[in-house]
C-alpha cells in the first residue's frame, strides 16, 4: 500500500478524533474560561473603563472616593474573630465581604498596598478558622464569596504561601461540601439542602460556591464543573419565585438577599466563562426590577411585608438589573438612591457589605430619557400585591401596599389583607417587621405565638382572637387603576377556616388624595367579634368614638369609621405578650372591636391626610359591596 492510499485512509479517522475533540471542548464549562486573574466581576479592563469613566460624571468619582475612605476606616479595625451569634456565624462572614469588597477594590482603584495588606490580614485571619460553622450554610457561603474576591482581585498581591493558605481555606472550609451537595442523586448531607430549596437560602449558598469555584476553575477544574453544573440545575429552583410578574415572596429585604447573590451568581459566570447558561433568561427575572422600583414609597420606605425592615437604600444588584433588561426609570432610582447614599456625611463602610460593588454595576445616566410607568401596579405570585401612589416625584405623595398572597411561604408573616400607608412623607400605618431571629424557635414551632409575626399586629381584619392559617392563601380577586380611583379586594376566607362564610377586604385609593378600606363578612359564626387594627408611630387622639386624629412631624392624618353607626375607636400600646420580644415603643394600635348583631356586616374606614398640601374639602364617598366594585 502506498503512503498516499494510507494518508487517505488515515484522514478521516483524523478528522473524527478532532471533531470528537472539538464537540468535548464545546460542551466544556470552562473551555472559554478567562486566562489569570481577576476573573471575577470586574476584570482589570472593566476597572480601567470605569476609570476613565468616572473624570465625565462626577457621581462615579464621587462613588470611587467614598470607596477609598471606607477603605481607610478599615486600615484602623481589628480583623474578625470565630464567634457564634446565636447558631450564626453570618456577621462574621458578612464583615469580612465588607472589608475585603472594600480594601480590595480600594487597592485596585489606588495601587496602594496597604489597602491589599489590610484585606490579606482579614482573610488570613478567617482562614485560620477552625470552621466557617457548616451547620448554618449561610456564613459558608458568604465567607466562600469574601476569599473568592480577595483571592481573584488580590492574586498578584498575595505570595505563594498566601495563595496556598487561603486556596487551602476555600478547599476545606467552603467547596469541600460541593459533592454531597451538587452529586446527581441530590443532597447526602443535611447541611447542603439549600440545592433544593426555593428561596434565598438557594440562591445566596449557590452563589457563594460558584464563586469559589469560579476563582479556582484553573487550579480545580473537575470542581469548578461539578459546582458549575449543580448551580444551574439548583438556582432555577429559587428563581421560579420571581414568576409570574417580578414579585419577591420574602419581601424586599430578602428580596435584596436573593436576588443580589443570584445577581452575582450570573455575573461571574459570565465574567468567569462569557456566559451565564441562559440563567439571566428565566422568567420574569426582567421584572423584578420594576418590583423594586414599586415597593419603595416616595419618602423612601418599603412595603416590607415578611422579615424585613422598613429602610430601603441603594443596591448594586437594582442597578445590574435595570441596566440588563433596560428599564430606564428604574435605573434612574438606582442613580438617585446611589446619589443619596453619597450625600450622607458620616458611614459605617460595613452597613452595606456590598457597597464596593456598586463600582461594578454602576448606574450610569440613562443615554434616553426615563420612561413613564403607570402610578399603580398589581403583583401576582406567593406575594399578591397591590401598590398605589399619587405621584411618583413628590415625597409627600400618598402611598398604599397591599398584602394578600401566601402565608406559607420562607419568612412570611401572618399577614394577609394588611397594608401600609405613607403621606406627607410619614408612615402612618406600619409594619413593625421582624423580631430577634434567636428567640426560641423562631422558625419553629413558636413562630406564630410571637406578636411581629401572627395577624394581631399586622393592619388587617381578625375574626375574635384567631390566628390566620399558616397554609393560607388569599388571593387579590379585583384590581384597577384609574386616575380618579384604583383598588384591590381580596379573598380573606381561607385565612380564617370556620369564622365566616365569606370574608372580603378592599381597599381604595380616591381621588389620589385619601384611602378607604371596606371589609364585606357574610356568614359571622355567631358570637364572634371582628378586630380591625392599625398600627402606628404617630401620636393618636381621639376626637370621639369613631374619629380619631393622628399627628407626627407636623403632619395629620384623619381616621374616620364610615360604617357601621355602632362602631367605635379605641387606643392601646402595641406591646407583645412577652418582655423577650421587642416591646414597639412608641407605637399604638388604633383598633375598633366590633360584636354583629347579624352575620353579615360591613366595616369602612376613611384615612385622610389633612393639610395644604390636600383638597379642603371632599364629598363622603359612596359605599357598595366590594363584589360590585368595578
Amino acid at each position: 500500500m502506498s503512503k498516499n492510499n494510507a494518508g487517505r485512509r488515515l484522514l478521516p479517522a483524523v478528522l473524527f478524533v478532532f471533531a470528537a475533540v472539538a464537540a468535548r471542548a464545546a460542551d466544556d464549562v470552562l473551555a472559554h474560561l478567562r486566562p489569570g486573574h481577576p476573573r471575577l466581576l470586574l476584570t482589570d479592563g472593566d476597572l480601567a473603563a470605569a476609570v476613565a469613566a468616572a473624570k465625565a460624571d462626577p457621581l462615579r468619582a464621587q462613588l470611587h472616593a467614598r470607596i477609598i475612605a471606607n477603605a481607610k476606616i478599615e486600615l484602623t479595625t481589628t480583623p474578625i474573630q470565630h464567634v457564634l451569634v446565636g447558631p450564626r456565624l453570618l456577621d462574621k462572614s458578612r464583615t469580612c465581604i465588607a472589608r475585603v469588597l472594600t480594601c480590595a477594590l480600594a487597592f485596585r482603584l489606588t495601587g496602594d498596598p496597604p489597602f491589599a495588606d489590610r484585606a490579606k490580614q482579614e482573610l488570613l485571619t478567617a482562614a485560620a478558622f477552625d470552621d466557617w460553622n457548616p451547620s448554618h450554610f449561610l456564613d459558608v457561603a458568604e465567607m466562600s464569596f469574601a476569599f473568592a474576591i480577595g483571592y481573584d482581585w488580590l492574586y498578584s498581591q498575595l505570595a505563594p504561601g498566601e495563595r496556598a493558605t487561603l486556596k487551602a481555606a476555600m478547599l476545606k472550609h467552603g467547596l469541600s461540601f460541593a459533592p454531597a451537595a451538587y452529586a446527581d442523586r441530590g443532597p447526602t448531607d443535611k447541611r447542603v439542602w439549600f440545592v433544593t430549596a426555593a428561596h434565598n437560602w438557594n440562591q445566596v449558598c449557590n452563589g457563594g460556591l460558584l464563586a469559589a469555584a469560579l476563582a479556582l476553575a484553573d487550579e480545580e477544574p473537575a470542581l469548578a464543573r461539578l459546582v458549575i453544573a449543580g448551580a444551574r440545575r439548583s438556582l432555577p429552583l429559587a428563581m421560579a419565585a420571581y414568576q409570574p410578574d417580578g414579585a419577591y415572596p420574602e419581601g424586599p429585604g430578602y428580596w435584596s438577599y436573593g436576588t443580589g447573590y443570584n445577581v452575582i451568581a450570573i455575573a461571574e459566570l459570565e465574567s468567569a466563562l462569557g456566559t451565564d447558561f441562559g440563567l439571566s433568561q428565566a422568567p420574569a427575572l426582567d421584572r423584578t426590577a420594576l418590583y423594586r422600583l414599586y415597593v419603595q414609597s416616595p419618602a423612601g420606605q418599603a412595603f416590607n411585608y415578611a422579615d424585613g425592615g422598613g429602610n430601603i437604600g441603594a443596591q448594586a444588584e437594582y442597578t445590574w438589573l435595570a441596566a440588563r433588561f433596560h428599564q430606564t426609570t428604574a435605573l434612574a432610582h438606582s442613580r438617585a438612591l446611589l446619589a443619596a447614599a453619597l450625600a450622607k456625611k458620616s458611614r459605617n463602610p460595613e452597613s452595606d457589605r456590598f457597597f464596593a460593588l456598586h463600582a461594578v454595576w454602576f448606574p450610569a445616566e440613562p443615554s434616553a430619557g426615563a420612561a413613564d410607568v403607570p402610578l399603580d401596579a398589581r403583583f401576582r405570585g406567593q406575594a399578591e400585591l397591590a401598590i398605589f401612589r399619587s405621584a411618583w416625584h413628590d415625597p409627600r405623595a400618598l402611598f398604599l401596599g397591599f398584602k394578600a398572597g401566601s402565608n406559607a411561604v420562607n419568612h412570611a408573616h401572618l399577614d394577609l389583607g394588611s397594608f401600609v400607608l405613607d403621606a406627607d412623607g410619614v408612615r402612618w400605618a406600619q409594619d413593625l417587621g421582624p423580631d430577634d431571629y434567636n428567640l426560641p424557635a423562631y422558625f419553629g414551632a413558636k413562630r406564630w405565638s410571637y406578636y411581629r409575626l401572627n395577624n394581631r399586629s399586622h393592619n388587617t381584619l381578625t375574626p375574635g382572637d384567631a390566628l390566620q392559617d399558616a397554609k393560607a392563601t388569599a388571593p387579590i380577586v379585583a384590581f384597577a387603576s384609574t386616575p380618579a380611583r384604583a383598588f384591590a379586594v381580596a379573598d380573606l376566607t381561607a385565612a380564617y377556616p370556620g369564622s365566616a362564610q365569606h370574608m372580603l377586604r378592599g381597599v381604595a385609593l380616591l381621588d389620589r388624595a385619601r384611602v378607604l378600606v371596606q371589609d364585606d363578612v357574610t356568614g359571622l359564626t355567631p358570637g364572634t367579634t371582628l378586630a380591625w387594627r392599625l398600627l402606628t408611630g404617630a401620636k393618636v387622639t381621639l376626637a370621639d368614638d369613631h374619629h380619631a386624629t393622628l399627628t407626627l412631624n407636623g403632619r395629620t392624618l384623619r381616621v374616620e369609621i364610615l360604617a357601621p353607626a355602632g362602631a367605635r375607636f379605641s387606643a392601646a400600646p402595641a406591646t407583645p405578650p412577652s418582655l423577650a420580644e421587642k416591646q414597639n415603643e412608641g407605637v399604638t394600635a388604633l383598633v375598633t372591636e366590633l360584636s354583629p348583631v347579624t352575620p353579615d356586616t360591613r366595616l369602612v374606614v376613611l384615612l385622610t391626610p389633612v393639610g395644604a398640601h390636600w383638597p379642603a374639602a371632599l364629598p363622603p364617598p359612596p359605599l357598595s359591596p366590594l363584589a360590585e366594585w368595578r
